[in-house]
């Protein structure tokens, strides 16, 4: 059996095996084979970097197999594009990115305390110092890489300077960047598994911050609270981001209530008054969170389930969770202050990695239930036909919302559902979707203002610089920009909002590549309708720009 030893060399060793595993990955054409790996090797990695000589002791090994074959079992979902599955830049790729983290950061918690349990459990001491620790080891192994990185581009601009490009080249290839930053990370990570006293001290500067900061807050959801009834609920309902104010006020003093309650051992610290004032808060925070949760409701009720909102709801709840628990503890505990939640903490955020694993797999994702409960509020009359999304439901909500689009627009075929004239309209505006009027996949959809220009296919390749120009698309315009008679392309995003927009030009061996970038000043739907209109024109520049030596001066003119 492989013997894992706290030694520098061990812990190079295991980063040269990620970072060739990482180099490995970058080779890969599928993306879900591409981020499985990836997975694998920072869910399994990172927990054997910090197990060390623990994982082999009382079947923690397996548990850290468990966590990497799921971990990397719904990155393969997530990912896969092998039926045009989750295109990048989706709302699940976006989602599984972040909340694997947090997952990954539970689970590796609890691994790590497994090896010293007391009976079938981890004890709340090692769940609490592992759970402080690890973020401080992780961030010093990623401030180590910053640090390693920064010399090294030093290096390479020394050598630059003398003519030597080699370095550089070296410093950029894709087996160096893998390999280099793995092995920097794990020793950043040995460096803080052996210096526990910095470690600690670390945790000790953040638990005293807490301690100073919870009263505060505290004071502060007192007040808004109390101030309810005098003000009324619509200012929050009228607000549209009610929720994730409310919501964050209640995780921060959630998270800073923990860090004063640490592990349960010491008592708060605080004068008895101080100490009520913070039990009255805890008898606040489940109201903001009912009322979080309901103005989530209200807009359910109104437009439907999204998977946005889906999320929201599963965060409203494990808020709700973490404010009873904390209410009770403060009636319940009574030899220790808060003293239950030992218990409760623990079981809650296990309750939080269930679900958030359950919202990625097939059988719960958003994506579904969304796509579901739209075709059901359509056919049930609480949405309008002429307000009904269908480019949404067949091109945004993943193969299932395309799966329900094409039962739906063959049971409106076969005058299943609903009644004339809103069938044929539901029909129409179903039938335009289908016929391109929409992104299909990872498609870019592309319209051309005028005249295409030559070797104009490249523009259609998911990999072209510039916006993805997905739905809704971009318009495409040939325009001479610096009167040398070859035209340039500006490509316009079809947004209600100001964007960047990038215009490209034609190299010597035909190929566009991107040029600059205009500062949208308006909407890019209003500029595309003016370029339609003619109502543009190439503007020679008033003031001209200077060439000092090989530095270009471009002026900024002040406002008049």
């Amino acid at each position: 059996m492989l013997t894992l030893e706290r030694s520098v060399m061990t812990y190079l060793a295991i980063g040269l095996v990620q970072g060739l595993l990482l180099w490995l990955a970058t080779s890969m054409g599928d993306p879900g084979v591409w981020y499985a790996l990836i997975t694998a090797v920072l869910v399994g990695g990172i927990n054997l970097l910090l197990l060390g000589e623990n994982i082999r002791q009382r079947g923690t090994v397996w548990l850290v197999l468990g966590l990497t074959a799921v971990m990397t079992a719904i990155s393969a979902w997530v990912f896969w594009d092998g039926d045009e599955y989750w295109r990048p830049g989706s709302w699940l790729v976006g989602s599984w990115s972040f909340f694997a983290v947090v997952i990954t950061y539970i689970c590796t918690v609890f691994i790590l305390s497994w090896p010293a349990r007391e009976g079938r459990y981890p004890r709340y001491e090692d769940l609490f110092r592992h759970a402080w620790d690890t973020v401080f080891i992780v961030l010093l192994g990623l401030l180590l890489n910053a640090v390693f990185w920064a010399l090294l581009w030093l290096w390479g601009g020394l050598f630059k300077m003398l003519g030597i490009v080699a370095l550089n080249k070296l410093f950029s290839t894709d087996g160096f960047i893998c390999i280099s930053s793995a092995m920097v990370f794990a020793l950043g990570v040995h460096m803080g598994r052996e210096k526990e006293r910095v470690i600690g001290l670390l945790r000790g500067v953040v638990l005293a911050l807490c301690r100073f900061l919870l009263p505060l807050s505290a004071l502060i959801v007192i007040v808004f609270t109390f101030a309810l009834p005098f003000t009324g609920l619509e200012p929050i309902w009228d607000t549209g981001y009610s929720t994730p104010i409310m919501l964050w006020l209640v995780a921060v003093n959630l998270f800073l209530l923990n860090g004063v309650f640490q592990d349960g051992t010491l008592g708060s610290g605080y004068p008895t008054w101080l100490v009520r004032v913070v039990d009255l808060c805890l008898v606040c925070l489940p109201v903001l969170v009912v009322l979080a949760g309901y103005s989530t409701w209200l807009r359910i009720e109104q437009y439907g389930l999204t998977p946005s909102r889906i999320l929201a709801m599963v965060l409203v709840l494990v808020i709700f969770v973490h404010a009873v628990a904390a209410l009770l503890a403060v009636f319940v505990s009574r030899s220790t202050w808060l003293g239950s939640l030992r218990l409760s903490n623990p079981l809650i955020a296990l309750l939080c990695v269930v679900l958030l694993l359950a919202m990625h797999t097939p059988w719960f994702s958003p994506l579904k239930m969304s796509a579901n409960n739209q075709v059901q509020r359509l056919l049930s009359g609480k949405t309008a036909v002429d307000n009904f999304d269908a480019d949404t439901l067949r091109n945004r909500l993943g193969p299932q919302g395309k799966q329900a689009y094409d039962a739906l627009l063959e049971q409106v075929e076969q005058g299943l559902v609903l009644a004339e004239p809103g069938r044929q309209v539901l029909l129409k505006r179903l039938k335009e979707v289908n016929a391109g009027n929409g992104p299909r996949g990872t498609e870019r959809l592309l319209e051309w203002i005028g005249p295409k220009v030559e070797g104009s296919e490249q523009f259609y390749d998911k990999r072209f610089d510039g916006q993805s120009c997905l739905a809704p698309g971009c318009a495409l315009w040939a325009v001479d920009l610096d009167q040398d008679g070859q035209p340039e392309v500006l490509q316009l995003p079809k947004n209600k909002w100001s964007e960047p927009l990038y215009f490209f030009k034609r190299d010597a061996q035909g190929n566009w590549q991107r040029a600059g970038t205009y500062a949208g000043g308006e909407s890019s739907l209003e500029l595309i309708e003016q370029i339609r209109q003619g109502k543009v024109k190439v503007v020679t520049p008033r003031y001209q720009s200077l060439q000092i030596g090989g530095v270009e001066l471009s002026p900024t003119l002040d406002k008049q």
